[in-house]
């Protein structure tokens, strides 16, 4: 149970991780009480061993049952604080009713009653029963705001948890508990802007309708008087100007009065001195009613600044492979400066961020002495430099391989496995050399990557070098062979937008063995290629969260000319731009998420075609949901296989929900509604004409098999719905997408039509943008 054996190295954490085990071993047994503690240690010098003697005390068997519902282990440990407090007494028992009490009211048991009662069975067994009375199931009927003048019921709305039933709440959301909260809340908003003397009080009207309860929930606010602020004195400040400070604080002549804004205040101008010096500030403030008018307060703060203190020198411990300058750079404060927390804040911030230190610990030398200036001391400890990083994988979805005969492809699953080495704090320079490796049924890579932060010693800077093989077979209509190499330099210009400009060289060729389509109808898509191209991206990045937006934008623009210059055998433009936003609404639960994308390429000089690798394909988990695996767009007329196209537009709408009140997963699940439409097109100009003709093709367009000729460019329409479960790495998706209007097309070699399905279902990792 322990972990440790006979002749282990041990350290102090190991010990202390063994006491864990040995708590925990017996904690899942029911002996919640279980103490475990390192009572004696014999060190033996000849053989440089040390003897460790554990004292457990079992403490007895507690066995907790619930009586009036079934109800799971797991909900049980998550409310009843016994099992998280390792005790057992009557508080935390009363807590653990109350907290049952409020979970099967937020399952709409809004009259449900938990108590509890405790026995102790013979020695070593302590008995402890909740008993549940449901009640009948209830409704939120209506949640109603009055009295209300200052705040709109908007606003107020916005900050409380009891809501009405209605859409996905079937039972609204309510408890006791909440109901506080919210009380308390409002109040706080009030008293924050100057309502001292408000009150809310809550009313609750429940009523039997049909042998159903329905509960009307009333919040009437006494907002009273407002108080302002009369007249502002600052005293004490001879080194900082009242004007600047001034500008820090909220609480000025004619603005609302309260507690919680004098404390912000005092937090401001603490802060200030802090970071320019005077580690010795202090701050008093006082209140008084206006005389005459009792709806004012005057204000004075009292400033004690203490003497100045200055950096004398900054010293560095703790480098072993790291050049002194790679940690040097990226502290702040430098000697002769003031001794600014801000500044060794961030300085600690930096060195963090380069990725290189496990620890970064920061102190001032002697800092209650009377030294005028004084030591910064950064103790640093450095991380492994080798990491190893291994997974395994799989998506889920159509359009998988599924034989030559069916160019649609089936559903199917794509396994993945991954092995990465990184080798970080390259030379001791904050360089990075990275190998990846991915092996699965779609792609099978191995990459190698440079990467060097800070170019030329700029901070904004970063400078990559990357080669790697590729074999892609995630296009049915072929697989292909990519031997690519770049450089790339990234610009970072602040937090949201970053530039990336590469040089770019690879070298594709498609199998013949591969290849479904006949080579000596499309010589030209078939050949080996060669492509060197000069590319631009702009990314303009404001989402809260990349994994699981909310709010915020999404902007990119990417670019890239292929030419006979750069060693380029065909020669050809691309432009990729999208755009996605995330609006939040419905007190901030409800998200409404757009993409709209928009690619389009062409050759120029001698080349007329663009090769097959290097053309747009769609459809997907990720694209358009109304597809299979990248089978939107153009086909080869003879097999029926994708041939993707030199233009792509791609517009989707998503609806995401709140997290689902859901029994087994908590808040953990969340749904979507979703329209993409958009498709694949065979050149630029054919996106306009989609939209000003729009053409829908039908059995009747392919008709002729001898010449069979087929209308691919239009606007594809797909409608669905999915589910989101939230994890530590992202949400897993599952999607099931109803294309509203898909192609038909002719298989020649086989003198039949097909139709590419309606439905479509992609599982996958991560939100489709």
């Amino acid at each position: 149970a322990t972990g440790l054996e006979p002749g282990d190295h041990v350290s102090a954490a190991d010990v202390t991780r063994a006491l864990q085990r040995l708590r925990k071993k017996y904690q899942s047994h029911g002996r919640v009480e279980a103490q475990a503690a390192v009572t004696q240690r014999t060190y033996h010098a000849g053989s440089n061993t040390l003897d460790y003697t554990f004292d457990i005390v079992r403490g007895p068997v507690v066995k907790v049952t619930v009586e009036g519902t079934g109800l799971r282990q797991s909900v049980l440990k998550k409310y009843v604080p016994i099992y998280e407090e390792n005790a057992v007494d009557d508080d935390l028992l009363n807590e653990g009713s109350r907290n049952l009490r409020d979970y099967f009211q937020t399952k709409g048991y809004f009259d449900a009653k938990v108590t509890f009662s405790q026995k102790t069975s013979g020695p070593d067994l302590v008995e402890v029963v909740f008993k549940v009375d449901k009640g009948p199931p209830h409704k939120v009927e209506q949640v109603i705001v009055a009295g209300n003048k200052y705040f709109s019921r908007e606003i107020i709305r916005e900050r409380m948890q009891v809501q009405r039933a209605g859409g996905l709440l079937l039972h609204g959301v309510y408890s006791q508990s909440l109901v506080a909260k919210d009380v308390s809340s409002i109040e706080g908003l009030y008293r924050a802007n100057g309502f001292l003397q408000v009150k809310v009080t809550p009313t609750i009207e429940d009523t039997d309708r049909h042998n159903k309860g329905f509960i009307k929930v009333t919040i009437h606010i006494d907002e009273g008087p407002q108080t302002l602020v009369g007249k502002l004195t600052i005293q004490g400040n001879a080194k900082v100007s009242e004007n600047e400070l001034r500008a820090l604080v909220s609480s000025t002549e004619g603005q609302p009065f309260s507690d919680a804004n004098v404390a912000a205040d005092q937090t401001e101008i603490t802060n200030y001195y802090f970071n320019h010096g005077f580690p010795e500030v202090r701050f008093e403030s006082s209140a008084k009613l206006e005389t005459g008018n009792p709806a004012r307060m005057d204000l004075t703060y009292k400033i004690t600044e203490g003497p100045p203190v200055f950096v004398n020198r900054v010293l560095i411990s703790g480098l072993h492979y790291t050049r002194g300058f790679v940690a040097e750079r990226e502290i702040i404060a430098q000697p002769g400066d003031t001794l600014s927390q801000e500044q060794m804040l961030e300085s600690q911030q930096r060195l963090y961020d380069l990725g290189i230190f496990n620890a970064v610990e920061m102190a001032v030398q002697n800092p209650e002495g009377d030294a005028a200036s004084k030591n910064v001391l950064f103790q640093l400890d450095e991380a492994r430099r080798y990491t190893f990083t291994y997974g395994v994988g799989f998506e889920v979805q159509t359009g998988q391989p599924a034989g030559i005969s069916n160019p649609a492809g089936g559903a199917g699953a794509s396994a993945r496995v991954s092995f990465d080495v990184t080798r970080l704090n390259f030379r001791g320079r904050d360089q990075t050399l990275t190998l990846q490796t991915r092996y699965g049924n779609l792609q099978k890579r191995i990459l190698i990557g440079y990467e060097s932060p800070r170019w030329f010693d700029a901070k904004n800077l970063t400078f990559n070098l990357t080669a790697f093989y590729d074999d892609t077979f995630d296009v049915r209509t072929f697989e292909a062979r990519r031997l690519e190499g770049s450089a790339e330099v990234k610009q970072r210009l602040n937090k949201a937008t970053t530039f990336f400009y590469r040089l770019i060289y690879r070298r594709v060729s498609i199998p013949s063995s591969t290849l479904v389509i006949d080579p000596n109808l499309i010589p030209l898509f078939s050949q080996p290629v060669r492509v060197g191209m000069p590319a631009f991206t702009y990314i303009r990045d404001t989402r809260d969260d990349p994994t699981d937006s909310h709010k915020g934008a999404f902007s990119t623009l990417d670019s890239g000319m292929a030419s006979g210059v750069f060693g380029s055998q065909a020669n050809f433009g691309r432009l990729l731009v999208q755009n996605s936003t995330y609006y939040q609404f419905h007190k901030k639960r409800w998200v409404f998420a757009r993409s709209t994308r928009l690619g389009v390429e062409g050759p120029y000089g001698s080349t007329n075609f663009i090769p097959l690798p290097e053309r747009f394909f769609a459809g997907g988990s990720n694209s358009h949901r109304g597809f299979g695996l990248n089978q939107a767009g153009p086909r080869d007329l003879q097999t029926g296989f994708p041939l993707g196209g030199e233009a792509m537009f791609l517009n989707n709408l998503e609806l995401r929900t709140p997290p689902l009140p859901l029994p087994f997963v908590g808040n953990d699940v969340s749904a979507v509604v979703f329209h993409d439409m958009g498709n694949v097109f065979a050149s630029s100009g054919d996106i306009l004409n989609s939209f000003l003709h729009y053409v829908q093709p039908n059995r009747s367009a392919c008709q002729n098999t001898v010449t069979p000729s087929c209308n691919f460019n239009y606007i594809s329409h797909a409608i669905g719905s999915g589910i989101r479960y939230r994890t530590p790495i992202g949400p897993v998706s599952f999607d099931l997408g109803y294309n509203l209007n898909p192609p038909v097309f002719p298989i020649a070699q086989q003198n039949r039509f097909d139709t590419l399905g309606h439905f479509n279902f992609f599982f996958s990792i991560g939100q489709t943008f």
